[in-house]
């Protein structure tokens, strides 16, 4: 306990020391393999816009920012520099158009934005970042009863949220109907609803395609795994055909929502996509399985950031 405590107290100093005194880019340079970053929202409490300025400005001067089809053929031909960092921002959110693309265009730096179409076509958030906003609005002790209703015993939000990720898509369904029941009063803030909401089709049509890569993220953002053969395949092969219906663009780039999948899971991306990301923590390397392409995190802070990019598990 002691030493834990010893140890969150001395590794923010040392993460700024070997920032600062320039050890971690070192080290990252050492490392000659490409790293594909994720996203989600740029702009707010744990990444602002002037940290992501920096971290592109960080990129283009220390590494070689690269779209993900690019990676993808070097990848295939084994002719990986180690320089390639590739952006990426998972769900679709309107974030993404009206805060991000400024800073990427504005810094001539690629990226692949993985859009729910359903969500888009219907204006509706993600259902993870719904519900575990409606729990929060419960006391602790409504909570409680309504997660113990579904058979779920844990009481904090964040735990009940890990639970739903194992729900059939039934299940889920009827334990968020249940909240919405309970949160009738429920009305997200303005600046949430900018934050969340999803993209529109003309935001994703006006997004220059020679910078902007649209991938899918299934349909709707399911847990893959907990889907029948039929369920999985309309949300993996079906997300492809609505956005390229509605983009005229080829769309053969995916992402597991919250890196979920199993074999099932996997052969089906194998049938319908080019590769596929996921949400393992590592660097990209010659021979990897294109449909299992592990992503590194962004971080907030400048010193997290540079860690990261040596310590993809920092």
């Amino acid at each position: 306990m002691v030493r834990d405590i010893m140890h969150r107290a001395l590794a923010t100093p040392l993460r700024w020391t070997s920032h600062w005194s320039g050890m971690a880019l070192r080290q990252s340079r050492k490392i000659k393999q490409p790293r594909i970053l994720m996203y989600h929202i740029i702009g707010d409490e744990e990444l602002s816009v002037r940290q992501f300025e920096w971290q592109l400005k960080f990129l283009r001067t220390n590494f070689e920012p690269t779209g993900l089809e690019t990676l993808l053929d070097r990848l295939q031909s084994r002719t990986l520099s180690g320089r390639e960092v590739v952006i990426t921002f998972d769900d679709g959110v309107r974030n993404h158009y009206e805060v991000a693309w400024p800073v990427l265009r504005a810094h001539d730096v690629p990226a692949t934005f993985f859009v729910c179409p359903d969500l888009t076509e219907s204006g509706q958030w993600l259902w993870r970042t719904e519900l575990r906003m409606r729990l929060k609005l419960l006391d602790a002790v409504e909570r409680a009863a309504a997660a113990r209703q579904a058979g779920c015993q844990a009481r904090d939000v964040e735990a009940i949220m890990e639970w739903t990720k194992g729900l059939s898509m039934d299940d889920r369904v009827t334990f968020q109907n249940d909240i919405k029941k309970r949160t009738s009063a429920f009305s997200a803030p303005r600046e949430q609803m900018v934050r969340h909401t999803p993209l529109t089709w003309d935001q994703l049509r006006q997004m220059d395609a020679r910078l902007i890569t649209i991938g899918s993220h299934t349909r709707t953002h399911p847990m893959l795994p907990t889907l029948d053969e039929r369920a999985l395949h309309d949300e993996i092969a079906g997300s492809r055909r609505i956005l390229e219906e509605k983009l005229d663009r080829d769309v053969d780039l995916f992402s597991y929502p919250n890196g979920a999948n199993n074999a099932g899971v996997v052969a089906m991306a194998r049938r319908h996509y080019r590769a596929a990301l996921t949400t393992r923590k590592d660097f990209v390397a010659n021979g990897d399985d294109p449909f299992l392409l592990p992503r590194i995190p962004a971080a907030a802070d400048r010193a997290s950031f540079s860690r990261r990019m040596y310590r993809p598990s920092a």
